[in-house]
């Protein structure tokens, strides 16, 4: 009974030692427009992120590991991406999978649908 509450109070202290607020995460820029919808972007991104206290924090795209920081405070990183649709970007902390903040880039068309909503009856009196 001793180890297992000494386990249960190292993890709480672990945990209680990690938690970290963001104060900023940006990426720039935040959408880019592609001839056609089916297209792929390519960007060139920049990502800036502040924390309150320094941790371990890794960036993901979607599910995907982009890039891993140790014990720091805020950070600026670059990174060549290519995205065909909207796509969402994560600080994580490593050690407890803790999301700590998102943001997205999202990717509009410049040609308009071809099929639009009709705004008005087709019939008129008038």
């Amino acid at each position: 009974m001793k180890y297992l509450m000494f386990i249960v109070l190292t993890g709480l202290l672990f945990s209680g030692s990690s938690m970290a607020k963001i104060t900023a995460f940006n990426v720039s820029p935040k959408v880019c427009v592609v001839s056609e919808e089916r297209d792929f972007c390519e960007l060139d991104l920049q990502f800036n992120w502040q924390l309150d206290k320094a941790i371990d924090v890794c960036l993901y795209q979607q599910d995907e590991k982009i890039h891993c920081w140790q014990q720091q405070h805020s950070g600026q990183f670059n990174y060549k991406a290519r995205v065909q649709v909207e796509t969402i970007y994560s600080l994580i902390n490593p050690h407890t999978g803790v999301s700590l903040s998102k943001t997205q880039v999202e990717v509009q068309s410049a040609h308009a649908k071809k099929n639009r909503r009709r705004l008005r009856s087709p019939w008129s009196f008038f």
